[in-house]
């Protein structure tokens, strides 16, 4: 059970050291976990970050929040793996290029995903295929 007790303090030196308690209670305090802002598992660079942000842009709605893919579009963590459809970051730009209009997806250039993201989108999503990176958002490393 919690006992509160209120203090008078006439002087201003009571008045600090009760501040300073009171700063100290509210640090000590612990943090409650965040289920709607989870923090991150895995920290990547600069370019890796970007193309996680770009998938979340272009490529979730299809191939799913964590890339395994959904009702309308393939898993990216199995086309990317060295037996998968896409086997490497040459046929990924490729297909990110030309699109699979046979299959329903756009070119990149439709969808609005400048060329400049195909390396870091390729890095972030080759991390997830290979097993380096979990999914979730990322941390962008510094520098």
């Amino acid at each position: 059970m919690l006992t509160i007790r209120v203090i008078a303090c006439r002087s201003r030196s009571c008045a600090l050291a009760l501040a300073a308690l009171m700063s100290r209670a509210e640090v000590a305090a612990p943090q409650q976990p965040d289920p709607y802002h989870p923090v991150p598992r895995d920290t990547v660079d600069a370019a890796a970050y970007d193309g996680w942000k770009q998938y979340g842009l272009h490529c979730s709605r299809c191939h799913g929040e964590e890339a395994q893919g959904s009702s309308f579009g393939p898993s990216l963590i199995a086309a990317l793996k060295p037996d998968g459809a896409v086997p490497d970051q040459a046929s990924f730009f490729t297909l990110l290029a030309n699109g699979r209009p046979s299959k329903g997806m756009p070119s990149a250039a439709k969808m609005g995903l400048d060329s400049t993201y195909f390396a870091g989108l390729y890095q972030y999503l080759k991390g997830r295929s290979d097993g380096v990176l979990r999914g979730g958002r990322p941390a962008r490393r510094a520098g």
